[in-house]
Order: structure tokens, then sequence, then C-alpha cells
């Protein structure tokens, strides 16, 4: 099913500006003129008259004819499948409606798309912007409209804007044109690239989805099931106090086992920049390479979350979306992938402390980085007795590093023909 995403505005004249052709329809050149003619009058100048008579004539005439050129005139603009890949392509649909008696000899649109998405028609760039103007022009009969198609790619991945627009008349003549501005902006969401992990070599860690073994792998503390006698190597948060009250000897939890494998992805924006210079492609692929992960897990059915330390293209927030198995939440990751920008909200290490609070036991842990924070190994030894299981993905070739008893892989740009890239 095709989405449509619509623009519509009612003119009002506030939105209207207007300017003349030139220095002689002002309004002092008018002042002027009309006492030349009156002098001209004085002296029986009968061809001086008649001339000035015509030419104020007509003025007034395209003066009258501009002020009311743009009433009723409507605005709209359709967009097809404002969510694409790169790539892909969609349909930006224009129309401009006259709904009065009054026939408009031009009207002109212009409007602004972005320099992310790439057009198969001319456009006039702007050079102060990073868009470039589309600019449309046609005539206009009493009560009739007029459209153009236009079809847009996604080049790069990105969060892009469309419009606003300006909308021009004015008389036959072209001495008085009238303008008036269409605030309203629709937005075009680029996908990151998505990847099969086998060519981006990336273990799994567990078998995804649900295991048929009997061997229970991970124990879900949100499912208590019973209670046992409490061993040394229990955490003290796994003891069930009234149930040792009862017993007068310390009791510990019996979890819900599950095999279930859930996966909660971390991106650091930090890690990609040095000495305030971002380094763009092995940016754009660890975001490529977090859309890849997360929707292999959710084709798996398993939970997936996504933990980004960025500000987004349009709320200026965090990423914190916690893992879940619904039908929405890859779309929800794809579309915050798509807004990541490099400035980041937060240092890494606060930033993943205060999300983590809000995972389970048993989830696995993928922090993407290029390259790694200092504490980064002290911060894998505290999670070594925390219940989860942690792989470090390294984007590109930022230096050596040494990872002790923690799982690592690093991951460099794929080829441009699809080829398995070197990983070591």
């Amino acid at each position: 099913m095709t989405l449509l995403a619509s623009s519509t505005l009612a003119q009002k004249p506030r939105d209207l500006s207007s300017k003349t052709a030139g220095y002689l329809l002002n309004k002092s050149s008018f002042a002027i003129m009309t006492g030349i003619l009156l002098f001209a009058g004085w002296n029986s100048q009968y061809t001086i008259v008649l001339l000035i008579s015509l030419f104020l004539s007509a003025a007034g005439l395209a003066r009258l004819w501009s002020h009311f050129s743009l009433i009723g005139v409507q605005f709209h603009r359709r967009i097809t499948e404002p969510r694409i890949f790169p790539g892909e392509e969609l349909h930006l649909k224009i129309q401009v409606f006259n709904r009065k008696p009054l026939p408009l000899p031009w009207i002109q649109v212009e409007d602004q798309v972005p320099v992310g998405l790439d057009t198969s028609i001319s456009v006039l760039p702007d050079p102060e912007m990073k868009v470039r103007l589309l600019r449309r022009s046609a005539a206009l009969f009493w009560y009739s409209a007029v459209n153009w198609k236009l079809t847009l790619k996604g080049e790069k991945r990105g969060y892009y804007r469309i419009g606003p627009a300006t909308v021009s008349s004015g008389d036959i003549f072209g001495f008085y044109v009238r303008s008036m501005n269409i605030p309203t902006i629709d937005y075009v969401t680029v996908y990151p690239k998505l990847f099969p992990l086998t060519s981006l070599e990336i273990p799994s860690l567990h078998p995804m989805g649900e295991s048929k073994t009997p061997q229970r792998i991970f124990q879900d503390p949100t499912r208590t099931v019973g209670v046992r006698d409490y061993h040394p190597y229990d955490s003290l948060r796994n003891i069930h106090w009234k149930a040792s009250a009862r017993c007068q000897n310390l009791q510990a939890k019996v979890y819900e086992s599950t095999t279930t494998l859930k996966v909660a992805v971390f991106l650091d924006v930090e890690s990609f920049i040095e000495n305030g210079s971002l380094w763009d492609e092995d940016f754009e692929l660890g975001i490529s390479v977090a859309a890849s992960i997360a929707n292999h897990v959710s084709e798996q059915g398993s939970p997936v979350g996504l933990f980004v330390n960025t500000r987004l293209a349009d709320s200026g927030e965090a990423v914190s979306i916690a893992p879940g198995g619904s039908r929405r939440q890859i779309t929800q990751i794809l579309d915050s992938l798509a807004k990541v920008t490099p400035n980041p909200s937060s240092p890494f290490e606060p930033f993943f402390e205060a999300q983590r609070k809000r995972l389970h036991a048993g989830t696995t842990l993928l922090l993407i980085f290029a390259r790694p924070p200092e504490p980064l190994q002290g911060l894998l030894s505290h999670l070594k007795g925390s219940g989860h299981n942690v792989l470090v993905l390294l984007i590109g070739d930022h230096g050596e590093v040494r990872l002790e008893e923690t799982l690592w892989k690093r991951v460099r740009n794929p080829d441009i023909d699809g080829n398995t890239p070197a990983g070591c």
C-alpha cells in the first residue's frame, strides 16, 4: 500500500509579498508621471497625454491583476513512501490549484529539495544552504490546476526535509510580481544500508530464537518459580528474605530459565570523532552494522533494543529503545538510526551505565566503537559477573586494541562489489 504524505496551506494575505519590475512602476514614478500628464494636458500636448494615459492605465490594470493573482491559489505536496532505503526511489507530486475566475498568465513554484535526495531533473543550487531549489512554472486558467511529478532517489542515510516552498505569480506583463511563502514541511527518512551478518563476518553468540535443547542457558529474574538454599556464589540480590526468615536459613530465589536471545545494541558516536574530525565512512558503516544486527535478530523473532549516545536530527535526544519483539520495534530502530547525528549527547561510559540498569540479566550486549574509550577494559571486567554476554565490534582500522577475556571483532568496509570484507 502506498503511503501519502500531503501538505496543504490555505493562502492568507499575511503570507504575501510583492515587488515591482523596475523603477518606473513604483509610487514615486507614478507621482512624477501624473505631474507630467497634468503639465502636458495644460499645454495641450495631446500625444504625450495619450501615451502617458495608456501607460498608467496598463500599469494600474497590471497592479490590480497582480493584487488578486494569488487569491484562491492552493499548493499541495504529496510524497510516496516517505521511508526508503539507499538506492530506492520515491515520487514527489506538486499540485497548484487556481480556484477563482481570474486566469494566471504565469505561476512559478520553488520548492527546497535536500542535497541527499538525488533527482532526475535539473535544480538550482542554493550556495548558502545544503538544499537545491526545484523550480517549475506554467500558466493557469480559471478554476484549473497544474501537476508536476518528480522522482527522488535516496543517496545516503539521513533524515531529510522537503520545503518550504514559494509560489509566485503576477500580471500578464510581469510588471508586478507577487509571492507567497508556503511554510509546510515534509520529511523523508532514508534508512541505513543493511548487510548480511555473513558478509560482515559477525559471529553469533548463541542460537537465535527459541532453542529446543533441554539445557537452560539464561535465567529470567522477572519470573520466580521457587527457592533453594543459599550458596556463597549467589548474588545478594537473589536472596529471598521472607523465605529466609521463615526457614531460619538463607534462601535464594530460583528463576525460570529461558534460551531466548535478547540483544541490546550500543553505539558510541563519540568514538568516531578524533580532534573534532569525523570518520565519516566508518561512522556510516557503524550505523549500518547496528541496523543489520537489529534487523537480523528481529527476523529471528528475538527481542532487540538500541542505545546510542547521539542527538537525533529531529528531537535532539539520545536513542534509548529497550529490547522488545513487537512488529514496530525494528521500524522504530531503523527510524532512529536514520536520524543519528555525529553530535554526542554525553560520554559513553555514564550513558552506558545508566542504560544498562534497565536491562535484564542474560541480555547479550553488542558494543560498537570505532576506537574504544579508555575505561572500556575496566567496564568489561565489571560486566563479567553481571550475567551479560558481551561482544565488542570495532569499526575500521584505528590503532591496536587489546581486550582481555572478551569476544571482539573488527569490521571493515564491505567491497563495493559486495564481496566479503576482511576481518580479524
